[in-house]
């Protein structure tokens, strides 16, 4: 047995061994996986199966992301036993959605233009240093009203979309504050939470769920809409502004 197997036995144990000891990522899957399920069935009775397709889909990610979120919540271990709650607050209740039968106006067409359009404002995430917290929060913040001026300027939405920049957001924007109150030892983990949900904006083109969702949505189905939660980054991020964003530059001048 050489010396990478020894190092392997003991992390992969103590990943097995902490999964489920936070309420963190893999938790949050585990919620979305189950309410994707329900409303697959209850969306497909309204729809005659036609939402089947992207329900499945949503399922299938999330499934195979959970063990990237293990390893993530078994880091996060030593910090909420610490009292720093990192990971495991950067994830909300998925409870907290608008309902399946919140009523929908009937939305306009997402055209291909529109679509382009949409792509140019979330095109602004990875124009910026995407390992600087303080300069991904202020992006999401602004990447974040000209989507809900440009759904209001179009009829359209585009929840997945800001569903995921939010989550950007609202975790780059937490770890500023657990990196002060850990003396930066929550820098790296907040770092590749980051990174991670860059990546996710990047490559899994949240874009094309909402295309595959317009569809419904002009047919006042409220697929997406009605089921991400809410994330709450825009009035943290004001909250920041206001009271925080100075004393903190301040506390990581030291790191």
């Amino acid at each position: 047995m050489n010396i990478l197997t020894l190092i392997k036995i003991p992390l992969i144990t103590s990943v097995l061994l902490l999964t489920g000891c936070i309420d963190g990522f893999e938790k949050h899957l585990q919620d979305a996986i189950s309410l994707y399920g329900e409303r697959k069935d209850q969306y497909s009775e309204q729809t005659n199966g036609a939402t089947d397709v992207l329900f499945e889909r949503l399922i299938l990610t999330e499934t195979l992301l959970l063990p990237v979120a293990k390893t993530y919540d078994a880091r996060a271990y030593p910090f909420t036993e610490q009292g720093i709650a990192i990971i495991q607050n950067d994830f909300v209740a998925m409870d907290d959605n608008r309902g399946f039968d919140y009523p929908l106006p009937p939305a306009a067409e997402l055209t291909a233009e529109l679509e382009q359009q949409a792509q140019d404002i979330i095109q602004s995430l990875f124009t910026i240093d995407g390992q600087d917290a303080f300069a991904v929060s202020d992006t999401v913040n602004s990447v974040l009203r000209s989507i809900a001026a440009f759904e209001h300027r179009h009829n359209v939405y585009l929840p997945m979309s800001k569903h995921l920049i939010e989550s950007l957001g609202y975790g780059a924007l937490h770890s500023l504050y657990y990196r002060c109150d850990s003396d930066n030892k929550t820098y790296r983990l907040g770092q590749d939470l980051m990174a991670l949900q860059l990546l996710a904006i990047k490559i899994g083109n949240p874009l094309d769920y909402d295309r595959a969702a317009n569809i419904f949505h002009q047919q006042r189905v409220g697929v997406l809409l009605n089921d991400l939660p809410h994330i709450p980054f825009l009035q943290e991020y004001d909250q920041y502004i206001m009271n925080d964003k100075d004393r903190l530059q301040h506390c990581l001048q030291a790191f």
